[in-house]
């Protein structure tokens, strides 16, 4: 809440949904008043997610499984529709979906119809896709049938492990950098990113390092901190969080473990959302690692999550946070210090089986890291 709430105003808002709720047919009409409570706060953040697939597969997430086709939604311009990442063993994997695949038509609708955060909506459930395949993918060698440009597949949702970390070793000039690609910030996110920084120091010998944040669109706070709490020193600044009272408070980083001393280059886009922006700006300001990629999407707030006895979840937004340096993030994302806009928005260039990716190197945004990196020196950071 800002310092200038009307909590007497509220106060009747709530009472007289309250008296509205008991007028209701069913509980869905009951849900709808509740959402029409919480829009008056002009927060599009602390919402209600309905019992069933809304709030298990938000519960599902932060757990690491989940019972979805498989597919997330590249950040693309609001009248186009592209996938931006295939799960390894879902359905849609299964159906030889790939990223970079154009979305033209869902359940016989065109994508133009609807927006983008309503299809995100329904693809969570049983869906009928038309899609279309860009003539310079084909010949890709990417996992998957093969299949023509345009395409049409039934996805079923089925249950999914999801592993939140991706991770590969990219050989250039005798050198290895180690791609670290975050998928979602669950709660095993932070193991899992010790686990992979640990193996591409030891058994590759990496010399520096990509975090790759593209298309993240959060998680638990918490997982964000511990993995920072692998890659700053005690005593940074981890973020500033700005109560509804305009109290400040500073948090910084305690038992840090530090275990990337090598280069670090941290790759973000429109898709890189809430914690992914507060570990990305955390590295910037504290660390002075250098963001490679396009302006992130500004979710500068936090939510408590409320679980309710019929088994929906309400969030509610309880306070901001800024940048260790006091920069915002609500509504104005994270510049980066070098730009880089890809024809393909979301990658995925992993070969089966494998963690020396070739294809991962002809991202051009991982080039220009690369570049970038190669330019810095070891066991410092620059801009």
């Amino acid at each position: 809440m800002e310092p200038d709430f009307d909590h007497q105003k509220w106060s009747n808002k709530l009472q007289d949904s309250i008296n509205e709720t008991y007028k209701t047919s069913s509980a869905d009409d009951a849900y709808k008043v509740t959402d029409r409570m919480l829009a008056t706060l002009g927060d599009p953040f602390t919402r209600l997610l309905r019992p069933g697939l809304q709030a298990a597969a938000f519960q599902d997430t932060t757990e690491g499984q989940i019972k979805a086709i498989g597919l997330q939604l590249a950040s693309m311009p609001e009248n186009r529709l592209q996938v931006g990442l295939v799960l390894n063993d879902s359905p849609a994997q299964s159906a030889g979906v790939q990223a970079g695949d154009d979305i033209l038509e869902i359940n016989g609708l065109s994508v133009q119809s609807k927006s983008k955060e309503d299809w995100a909506e329904e693809l969570k459930q049983e869906a009928d896709l038309k899609l279309a395949r860009h003539s310079d993918r084909q010949a890709s060698g990417l996992p998957g049938s093969p299949q023509p440009e345009n395409y049409s597949v039934h996805l079923v949702p089925a249950p999914i492990e999801v592993h939140p970390v991706q991770y590969s070793a990219l050989r250039q000039n005798g050198k290895v950098t180690g791609y670290v690609r975050i998928v979602v910030f669950s709660q095993n996110a932070a193991a899992d990113v010790q686990h992979a920084i640990q193996e591409l120091v030891t058994q590759d010998d990496a010399s520096a390092f990509i975090l790759d944040l593209r298309d993240n669109s959060g998680g638990i706070v918490g997982s964000g901190y511990n993995i920072a709490q692998l890659l700053l020193n005690d005593g940074d600044g981890f973020c500033i969080v700005r109560f509804g009272t305009g109290e400040e408070e500073v948090v910084k980083m305690q038992d840090t473990t530090h275990l990337v001393s090598q280069p670090l280059v941290v790759l973000v886009n429109g898709g890189t959302a809430s914690t992914s922006e507060l570990l990305a700006g955390a590295l910037h300001d504290a660390a002075g690692v250098p963001l490679v990629g396009e302006k992130t999407f500004g979710k500068g707030v936090t939510q408590r999550v409320v679980p309710l006895s019929d088994g929906s979840v309400l969030l509610v937004s309880t306070a901001s946070y800024m940048t260790p340096n006091h920069m915002p993030v609500h509504k104005v994302g994270l510049q980066p210090d070098l730009a880089c806009v890809p024809e393909v928005t979301q990658t995925e260039y992993w070969v089966a089986g494998s963690r020396d990716s070739e294809d991962l190197s002809q991202d051009p945004c991982i080039q220009m890291a690369q570049d970038k990196l190669s330019s810095m020196q070891p066991n410092s950071q620059g801009q």
